[in-house]
């Protein structure tokens, strides 16, 4: 990312970069995972998958971030307002879509021009923060990321040994990256970012492909419905590059392209990981997207209540990333996870979505 921010291929906003840029990048395995739903497995893994990866991305990136980021972070409070606004929205556009159980031309249109419009607005972001900032009586002065650095001079990082096993299993998967992926640390490969990210993209999908169809026959063979094996296993498994990407910016400091990262790949999720591969398979079917509609209500109340307590203990917490908070962010992951899987196994009462 900042290769490619150096070379001015991202926006110099941090939060911005975050929220556009690198979320479209690190949410590229919830895109491949919604398109094999629909075009190949042909079931709800990927409605599964985007809405498990919504809530991890929630609690457990902007949680992992303020566990182990070795500094407390100070965000500022209006990227995240509007972060938080957009996703809103995007959660629902995403109910309207789905409350009849079939999506139409007109319903995944509208989620792609919604998406389309964030984009439009996240260009004007700057001049949009200023004015903001002055209806609620600030001078409009965005957080400086270097307030948020750590100084690491004199630190030297541990890097750690991969087992012989891993890494006999992980060589041939490296070889063929770096047969096919430019390396732009080399002097050779100087200007070939954009051929490096889409590259990265492009593997994103294949291992995407394989990772859907074997959890999806898993869950056949365990008796577990797709939607289920979408919000855990896959989930977590599409959400490791956007908690990566957000882990090493919060080391350096940049607390607001974390977290702008962790509610900006939600946006894409649901707007054009959901909305893109609905429209291609309107448009090349010409019919309607079938889709499992009946826990539509309960996975309604906990995508809302998610977002409204992020938010509010961020806000009641002076907008500073704690490790208490990052715990309690985390509590509300694993709680969430117990939920769907009980509430799959008939184990929870009516009142509580059974």
């Amino acid at each position: 990312m900042y290769t490619l921010k150096d070379a001015q291929m991202m926006p110099s906003s941090s939060d911005v970069a975050g929220a556009t840029f690198m979320a479209a990048g690190s949410s590229a395995p919830e895109l491949f995972t919604s398109v094999m739903g629909v075009f190949a497995v042909k079931n709800d893994v990927g409605v599964g998958t985007i809405v498990g990866s919504a809530v991890f991305n929630l609690c457990c990136i902007i949680g992992g971030t303020a566990l182990f980021t070795p500094i407390v972070l100070v965000i500022d409070w209006k990227p995240i307002t509007r972060d938080s606004v957009f996703y809103l929205i995007a959660i629902l556009m995403m109910i309207t879509s789905l409350r009849d159980g079939e999506v139409d031309l007109l319903e995944s249109s509208l989620l792609i021009c919604a998406y389309a419009g964030y984009v439009v607005f996240m260009y004007h972001n700057q001049t949009a923060m200023e004015v903001f900032g002055r209806c609620v009586g600030e001078d409009g002065r965005q957080l400086n990321d270097e307030e948020n650095k750590k100084d690491e001079e004199g630190e030297e990082e541990e890097e750690e040994q991969d087992s012989p096993i891993a890494q006999a299993i992980a060589r041939p998967l490296f070889l063929m990256f770096e047969a096919t992926i430019p390396n732009c640390s080399l002097e050779r490969n100087k200007g070939r970012h954009l051929t490096t990210f889409f590259m990265s993209v492009l593997w994103i999908g294949i291992l995407s492909y394989f990772m859907v169809t074997w959890a999806s026959k898993l869950g056949c063979i365990w008796g577990i419905h797709p939607a289920v094996m979408g919000i855990t296993v896959l989930a977590a498994g599409t959400s490791v590059p956007d908690a990566i990407g957000s882990l090493l910016v919060a080391r350096d400091g940049h607390g607001d392209m974390a977290v702008s990262n962790a509610i900006g790949s939600n946006v894409f999720d649901i707007l054009l990981g959901l909305g893109l591969p609905w429209l291609f398979s309107n448009a090349i079917f010409g019919v309607s997207v079938p889709v499992d509609a009946t826990g539509i209500v309960p996975f309604t109340i906990i995508l809302l209540s998610t977002l409204a307590m992020i938010y509010g203990a961020t806000f009641l917490g002076g907008f500073r990333l704690t490790k208490p908070l990052g715990a309690f962010f985390f509590t509300l992951y694993f709680a969430f996870v117990a939920w769907a899987l009980l509430r799959e196994f008939g184990k929870l009462p009516e009142w509580m979505g059974a």
